[in-house]
């Protein structure tokens, strides 16, 4: 849904005259930057797990299958 031009007035006003555009980009690029840097923390963690014996293959498998498909959700519904 579209902002109305006195919705756009009043953020910009009340935001010091930051374009929406700037604020839904940084938005978008702080989430995306998190879940990567969630996800490298994860696998990384995850591996050491799994290469010391205590993670099982199965549950590794499985993490690294919804770690990424929530990254290729996540840019799919909010980066794209």
């Amino acid at each position: 849904m579209a902002l109305t031009s006195a919705q756009i007035t009043a953020f910009k006003v009340a935001s010091g005259d930051v374009d929406l555009n700037v604020v839904h980009l940084t938005s978008v690029g702080m989430l995306v930057a998190v879940l990567f840097l969630w996800a490298a923390w994860g696998l990384s963690d995850a591996w050491s797990g799994w290469r010391n014996g205590d993670v099982r293959e199965s549950s590794f498998i499985w993490f690294t299958v919804r770690t990424a498909l929530l990254l290729v959700s996540s840019i799919w519904m909010f980066a794209g």
